[in-house]
């Protein structure tokens, strides 16, 4: 739709990688990471990276972006080729244990709802099925049933994963969005933006899957 009438479509792939979407196969003109993320994958680079369809609007885009100083210093760049080394490697292990990760919280008794594309329950999972058959990612979002403080204590009471606003480290993140990215709204603005007072994200790493389970079970039970 968005072709015939001639209007470019940007896409920000940050959360699933290149190696889990290529939104160009998909007819999209620009792809967009945030460097920072998966792609470095270490919480040791502030960069970006954009990726274009068409030769015409790189170059006009590059023009703007060179006279506006938008450009990765030499070592940001060097972290994230270094990084993008063992993109695979990470992606792979992320997916594997956020999709075991997921359906574990789905059961347990402190936990409301759990958000994770491969879950049966998941609204889009027949899409995620067909545009991500090689992982539904490495970030899971929780509802805990006792709500902002049950998120507050939550990600306080986490000791292998650290509380953080960042997502796809080597490391496991966790996040409060009402209490922190997202503290600024009101009761109203959360729920028109999908979050609920108890809501909190959880960037999996590379750690082992079981020692990421004990740590976030005892959380939970402090969270109760």
């Amino acid at each position: 739709v968005a072709a015939e009438a001639g209007v470019p479509v940007a896409v920000d792939n940050t959360f699933a990688s290149p190696l889990l979407f290529r939104p160009l196969d998909h007819g999209a003109d620009i792809v967009i990471h945030s460097a920072t993320k998966y792609l470095s994958g270490h919480a040791d680079v502030l960069g970006g990276i954009a990726v274009f369809k068409d030769a015409g609007l790189y170059g006009r885009i590059r023009h703007h972006a060179v006279e506006q100083g938008a450009s990765t210093d030499p070592f940001a760049a060097w972290l994230t080729l270094r990084g993008m080394q063992t993109l695979s490697l990470r992606v792979e292990r992320q997916c594997a244990s956020a999709a075991d990760l997921a359906a574990r919280l789905a059961g347990h008794p402190a936990v409301a709802a759990v958000r994770h594309p491969v879950l049966a329950d998941h609204p889009d999972r027949a899409i995620a099925a067909r545009l991500l058959p090689d992982g539904g990612g490495g970030v899971i979002s929780v509802d805990l049933a006792g709500g902002r403080e049950a998120g507050r204590t939550f990600v306080e009471a986490v000791r292998l994963a650290s509380l953080s606003v960042s997502l796809g480290d080597v490391k496991t993140l966790v996040m409060h969005p009402a209490s922190t990215s997202h503290h600024q709204l009101d009761a109203t603005a959360l729920e028109a933006a999908g979050i609920g007072p108890g809501t909190v994200r959880i960037s999996i790493g590379i750690e082992h899957v079981e020692d990421l389970w004990a740590d976030l079970e005892q959380a939970l039970e402090k969270a109760v």
